[in-house]
């Protein structure tokens, strides 16, 4: 069976109708090029264009990696046309020159300085992301919370949000709010010099370095995976690379001199593999991606040389998520493992082979078995694209000097509330409770030293000896917390 009968014989049906019969309009493609690739994760096929003449202008040369590559297409049109192609050679988008969607996207162009906001008219169908220019970070946390939105809407899961939705602040750049709030700092500092390495470049491996490659000089990329057939629809890959190793197929394209592509999974004896790597030219950061318990036993050796890392984690389907930023004087990986209070759990909506499937790299048989058997729609680019979101703000922030980086993530460590949780959908459980304490999409709340749970007065960690306060309380923090993060950072 060649890739293409096998795109259209297992990955279509698992992914079903999604936004196949949907037809979206743009305008001011440069802005909203990055929500229509988001949709195009859910099926979307049809596409009406208002501008297909604008300029390859911010942030599409970013986007699309055409600034390390020094070519630009003639239009911006050309550049997203050219990326949907090569993530997915098997089914073509339809391109439409006159008519207006069922919901019509436009952005606007914003002077740094001013609050990203997105405007929900839906007498007129139409969405304005008004983005600020040369923000990278409120571009993909805007545009991230349209493609949902915007994917809802259309599936008939939500009604239209009513008017403006603010994006970030200064103090929490993952906030939402209906008024302006202090708009989020805008830095992005690119680190020549900066060495990276990512164990598992998946879904959310694979696009952070996809998002920080523009900051960072040499990247260590650990992955025994090969490209499947359903892997370019959310991850940083494309279908003309099915078959390759990933970390080869990604040294090919930021370049091998700066990339040490290491073919293999680090798990038990080959944990030596890792610590040698880790001797051998020391990262300034790691970013742990395998969504298995691997990243445990690789976290206690980053540990113990002193590696900031990150942790990212993906619940089943993507609805929910767990990151959590390891640095100097901060608490561990294990000293949250089991310990968090996150009040009440999602109801799972699928088992654990499911997500064994749909997170991790089964034999062939496995597979086959799952796929037989239709076990659930797979998480989408949008919800493990905001796991990548998040993780990447994380991991850049790691790699600024202490002085250098952001008043909110300054504050995160100095608070010891390192354990980011967030959700791509709000899951009622009753009495006005929802999993998690996450009351919008997208949401994503702190937890730290003072949500540890147990039946002790303290938990001492078994990895790094730290003694942790055991809070015996029975809700979560307020989740809303933007006054005291600005009286603390005043």
């Amino acid at each position: 069976m060649s890739d293409r009968d096998d795109y259209f014989a297992r990955v279509v049906p698992l992914l079903g109708q999604g936004l196949s019969e949907a037809v979206v309009s743009i305008e001011q493609v440069p802005l909203v090029a990055r929500v229509v690739e988001l949709l195009a994760s859910c099926m979307l096929r049809k596409v009406v264009v208002h501008d297909p003449g604008a300029a390859t202008e911010w942030p599409v040369p970013e986007l699309f990696g055409l600034a390390a590559s020094g070519s630009a297409p003639e239009s911006a049109l050309s550049a997203l046309k050219r990326h949907l192609a090569w993530k997915n050679g098997f089914a073509a988008m339809e391109w439409l020159r006159e008519g207006r969607g069922q919901i019509h996207l436009r952005g606007r162009s914003i002077d740094p300085g001013r609050s990203p906001h997105v405007q929900w008219d839906e007498s007129q169908r139409t969405v304005t992301l008004n983005l600020v220019r040369g923000d990278r970070w409120s571009h993909q946390n805007v545009t991230c919370a349209v493609a949902r939105q915007v994917r809802d809407i259309l599936l008939g899961r939500c009604p239209w949000p009513r008017g403006t939705v603010h994006h970030g602040s200064r103090f929490w750049p993952f906030s939402e709010s209906a008024a302006p709030a202090a708009p989020p700092e805008q830095r992005v500092i690119a680190l020549t010099g900066a060495h990276v390495m990512v164990v598992g470049v998946g879904s959310v491996g694979s696009e952070v370095v996809r998002l920080l490659d523009g900051q960072v000089g040499r990247w260590t990329l650990v992955d025994g995976a090969t490209v499947t057939v359903f892997n370019p629809y959310r991850q940083w890959f494309g279908t003309d690379e099915i078959g390759r190793r990933k970390v080869e197929a990604l040294a090919s394209r930021l370049g091998a001199s700066r990339v040490r592509a290491v073919p293999d999974r680090v798990v038990g004896a080959s944990i030596r593999l890792l610590e040698e790597l880790i001797d051998a030219s020391r990262p300034h950061a790691v970013l742990l991606a395998t969504g298995t318990s691997d990243d445990a036993r690789i976290a206690r050796i980053l540990r113990r040389r002193r590696i900031p890392h990150v942790a990212a984690y993906a619940y089943p389907q993507a609805r929910f998520f767990e990151i959590t930023v390891v640095d100097e004087g901060t608490p561990c990986l294990h000293c949250y493992r089991g310990n968090l209070f996150r009040g009440l759990e999602s109801v799972t909506p699928i088992p654990d082979e499911t997500a064994s499937f749909l997170y991790r790299q089964p034999h062939e048989g496995q597979r086959e078995e799952l796929y037989r058997n239709l076990v659930a729609e797979p998480a989408t680019a949008i919800d493990t694209g905001r796991i990548a979101d998040v993780a990447a703000m994380c991991v850049g922030e790691l790699l600024a000097p202490p002085a250098d980086r952001s008043g909110w993530f300054r504050r995160m460590l100095e608070s010891g509330t390192t354990c980011l949780l967030g959700g791509n959908v709000v899951e009622d459980r009753g009495e006005g409770e929802t999993a998690y304490g996450l009351t919008y999409p997208g949401q994503v709340v702190r937890l730290g030293v003072g949500d540890i749970a147990g039946t002790e007065d303290r938990q001492v960690c078994s990895a790094c000896g730290l003694s942790l306060e055991v809070s015996h309380r029975y809700e979560l923090p307020g989740t809303d917390d933007a006054a005291v993060d600005a009286a603390l950072l005043e």
